[in-house]
């Protein structure tokens, strides 16, 4: 290559820098939860323990998570002897993504700065930080490869619309059931509720997942069949198992552990919806939007019916 080639600039055309061929964007996706620890720290240093404590939780709680990708990398490979591909793709594929899923793990559930309201929106904001970080770096790779910034394509738009709108008016019937049967009371809506089902959990959750999450494993296992008119492949499998997983085993805000089948079930099930509806329309937001469609569905039929 002579020195006119090393100095031409990049174009649409190029190939675009991914989060496996570079490690510039790793240092910089953990400055939020850094600031928010010294922050922490130089107001209260008595806070370390708690700090440390809160983090370690977290890390083992996706350390579990990481642990399921990694059975699902595994099946992957061993059901694709007949397809065989590179391994070290697929190597550096899985680290990012677990990389990816202890950050949010840990960035998530860290330590308030100040009282929090009912919800943890520090930690859906530290979360949704990072990952626009890493889009900024890499922003020719997000900009192509994550749906971030593509409309759904033409002939996908009344698909998605119908999904859509078939999960909220069935959400928004069994919120009305509920409310119905005095089971609204398990699940006050307020404005913060209707806040948080309407932002930023659903808008971070797809972005990391569906977004960028999904792009690294699909481009290191692309996907071999279409389902409903999608392409769909082990990412989305994979992304789908480890979310289910998340949904699962379960960390509260307190550090306490629990087990929920039917917050696993029904995690497997949307995730797998949500991947298919990403590929299917080629843009992260029709997934955004089916994401908050169960909850705003309740919110809506709880109203309704109270």
């Amino acid at each position: 290559m002579d020195a006119s080639e090393a100095h031409r600039p990049t174009t649409d055309d190029d190939p675009p820098l991914r989060p496996t061929e570079t490690a510039r964007w790793v240092l910089p996706v953990l400055l939020p939860l850094l600031l928010v620890n010294a922050v922490l720290l130089l107001g209260d240093g008595s806070r370390s323990g708690e700090i440390a404590s809160t983090t370690a939780t977290a890390a083992l709680w996706g350390g579990a998570l990481v642990l399921g990708l990694l059975a699902c990398a595994v099946l992957a490979v061993l059901t694709r002897r007949d397809r065989p591909v590179p391994r070290g793709p697929i190597i550096r594929a899985v680290a990012v993504a677990a990389f990816f899923v202890l950050l949010t793990s840990v960035s998530a559930r860290s330590q308030p700065i100040a009282a929090e309201l009912q919800r943890n929106w520090q930690g859906k904001v530290m979360d949704l930080l990072w990952v626009v970080i890493l889009c900024m770096i890499l922003h020719r790779w997000a900009r192509q490869e994550t749906g971030l910034l593509r409309l759904p394509a033409p002939g996908s738009r009344r698909v998605a619309l119908r999904v859509v709108g078939g999960v909220s008016a069935l959400f928004v019937a069994l919120g009305l059931l509920a409310a119905a049967t005095g089971d609204a009371a398990q699940r006050p809506v307020d404005l913060e509720q209707l806040a948080w089902d309407a932002t930023l959990p659903n808008l971070t959750e797809e972005i990391i997942w569906r977004g960028v999450m999904l792009a690294v494993l699909d481009r290191a296992l692309p996907p071999t069949r279409r389902v409903l008119g999608a392409p769909l492949g082990w990412g989305a499998v994979m992304t789908s198992a480890v979310f289910a997983l998340g949904h699962l085993i379960q960390l509260g805000g307190d550090g306490s552990w629990s087990v929920s089948i039917a917050g696993g079930v029904f995690a497997a099930v949307m995730g797998l919806a949500l991947a298919w509806i990403r590929a299917r329309t080629g843009s992260i937001w029709p997934a955004v939007a089916l994401h908050c469609a169960p909850e705003l569905g309740a919110d809506a039929g709880l109203l309704l019916g109270t």
